[in-house]
């Protein structure tokens, strides 16, 4: 009877256990595993949304002050400097260029080319 026991455990321990194994998911990027690394493009990424922001946010201020004095958004960013809103336009964070709609006043930044 014992016999019989200790048959069945192993048998059903050696059938679960080839049964869990783990497949690795799909779609996830390689790493170096390096902590450190990991953090630091992670620090790299964000402050280049937040220099993006720095050039966006007062852009789309003066954007919106012109809709709300003209009732219309500017057909395009130079018309905020003709119509001295501003005396110029930013320059946008480096290897990056403004795009703007003036149908809806988004401005956002686009890599360049």
């Amino acid at each position: 009877m014992k016999i019989l026991i200790i048959a069945v455990f192993l048998i059903s321990s050696i059938f679960c256990s080839s049964c869990g194994k783990k497949q690795k998911p799909e779609n996830v990027p390689e790493t170096s595993g390096n902590p450190v690394e990991q953090y630091g493009d992670v620090m790299s990424k964000t402050l280049q949304k937040a220099k993006g922001m720095d050039a966006v946010l007062p852009m789309k201020q003066l954007i919106d002050s012109f809709y709300a004095q003209e009732g219309r958004y500017p057909s395009t960013l130079q018309e905020l400097v003709e119509k001295n809103y501003t005396k110029e336009i930013p320059a946008p964070p480096k290897g990056y260029r403004y795009f703007y709609d003036s149908s809806s006043g988004k401005i956002g930044l686009e890599p360049e080319n």
